[in-house]
């Protein structure tokens, strides 16, 4: 420590807004609507947006093309929402609330009479609870880019800057493609929102700005910012590893996103893990998730400052997110998990969920937490119906038993969720899956750091190693 220049830790609390779906191949509608989804709880810090099969898992998005249309779609609609979202103003750190569930209630369908505040919570629409105050806004530059020979990586870009780029779920040297180096720049300082939808808060500045935007086949994660938090978010990494086709194509596999908020590092990871009800499936999810746990690399940042923190694995970050399409199923026959259904019997459910015996026999997500559950399992639903598909086929047919597919988990200290539901959009045969995190995050500060200036700043991307599986690291100077 420079004793010259004393340090001083502010501990501050952030809200996280965590979401996974798999919307089935099916591109948003112009008349979809998000806002049961985005406006329905108080506005958060950040917005952690997974989805899964936005494009059909078809052997031409897989091996050909990458279609990016309905990704250039799903963001124009969420920007357009988040920028709509009601009781605006600014989320003031405060202590950390209670959680709204207690942790260790009963899994029981009675448990919804034990914790009725919870139920009533269960889309979201209930008043704002956390205060929110002035909404300076702070102006989100217009980026150039190049392309490395990775996926498409979009770092705070319009809805409409996509380009084409390569097939592969992770970079493997072995194929021919050598390491480049991506550079981002920012164009113009006033650059606020896309014009495209014509969303823009008055005065031409949007409230959440577009962070990290990342797709690999029908795998995409976004993540957005408050607008005053940018400048404060730094060291933007990305890494993909396939899981799919020949055991790296990326129509499986995860995206995970790296980035610091002040001095606490975050990992967010965006998964969709290998399908299947039957008995030895889960092992090979669960060898999915060791594989992306082991290649999963972020660089090194080269920082001049001391006490800047440079995770290169999922585990060496502050705080970890993990959410998406797990694909788990529930060891019981259709007719039995369908009656437990029925019941709301969730521990019954449970006790027969592969994550759970997984993890409880040490063979999966061991130091993962996941918060109780308290709603019906996810997937598979008839198309735009609240059936089960099972519901419409002859008994003497194979039919997919309900199952929790869609989950979210976390890992490090310092993380508290604060409730954990399911959406009802019939959009897709999977219902979303929303979450929300308080999340502690440390900021030190001195005399030397208190004069350096935040608000011009210079974004640059370090050439990728030999090793990488599609990682890029952005420097917010």
């Amino acid at each position: 420590m420079n004793l010259d220049h004393p340090r001083i830790i502010d501990v501050q609390n952030h809200s996280i807004f965590v979401a996974t779906w798999n919307v089935a191949g099916r591109s948003p509608t112009s008349n979809l609507s998000l806002e049961d989804w985005l406006h329905a709880s108080p506005p958060a810090d950040i917005y952690v947006l997974g989805f899964q099969e936005i494009v059909p898992l078809n052997a031409g998005n897989v091996l050909g093309a990458e279609d990016n249309g309905p990704a250039k779609k799903w963001l124009a609609l969420i920007r357009k929402t988040l920028n709509n979202l009601p009781g605006g103003g600014y989320y003031t750190p405060s202590p950390i609330p209670e959680p709204i569930v207690e942790m260790d209630a009963d899994f029981e369908g009675s448990s919804r009479q034990k914790n009725p505040s919870f139920y009533a919570r269960r889309s979201f629409q209930t008043p704002s609870s956390w205060r929110m105050e002035n909404d300076p806004s702070i102006p989100q530059p217009r980026l150039e880019r190049r392309f490395s020979v990775c996926d498409r990586v979009i770092f705070g870009h319009r809805p409409s800057d996509y380009d084409q780029s390569s097939r592969w779920g992770s970079h493997r040297p072995s194929l021919g493609d050598s390491p480049s180096t991506v550079l981002y720049s920012p164009m113009s300082s006033s650059y606020a929102a896309s014009s495209e939808d014509g969303h823009r808060r008055p005065g031409g500045h949007s409230r959440y700005c577009l962070v990290a935007s990342k797709q690999m086949v029908g795998v995409f994660l976004t993540i957005w910012v408050r607008s005053e938090l940018r400048d404060h978010v730094k060291n933007m990494k990305v890494s993909c590893v396939g899981r799919g086709l020949m055991g790296y194509l990326g129509n499986k596999g995860s995206i995970s996103v790296s980035m610091s908020l002040h001095q606490t590092t975050f990992c967010f990871i965006c998964s969709h893990l290998t399908s299947g009800q039957k008995e030895g499936d889960e092992l090979r999810r669960n060898a999915d998730v060791m594989e992306i746990l082991k290649k999963t690399r972020f660089p090194r940042v080269n920082s001049e400052c001391s006490d800047a923190k440079s995770p290169e694995t999922i585990l060496e970050h502050d705080r970890v997110i993990w959410l998406g399409d797990l694909n788990y199923r529930i060891a019981l026959t259709y007719r039995s998990a369908k009656a437990l259904v029925e019941m709301q019997n969730w521990r019954a459910l449970l006790e027969n969920d592969q994550l759970r015996i997984e993890q409880r026999r040490g063979r999966v997500f061991r130091g993962w937490r996941e918060g109780k559950i308290y709603f019906p399992p996810t997937y598979k639903y008839s198309t735009n119906s609240d059936r089960y598909a099972g519901d419409d086929m002859h008994p003497k047919e194979k039919r997919r038993t309900p199952a929790w597919c869609d989950r979210i988990l976390w890992h490090g200290e310092g993380l508290q969720q604060l409730s954990y539901v399911r959406g009802e959009s019939r959009f897709s045969d999977h219902r979303p899956v929303y979450g929300i995190f308080w999340a502690e995050v440390e900021s030190t500060h001195d005399r030397l750091k208190k004069s350096t200036s935040y608000s011009s700043s210079r974004i640059e991307v370090e050439e990728l190693l030999p090793y990488s599986h599609g990682y890029t690291e952005l420097n917010f100077f």
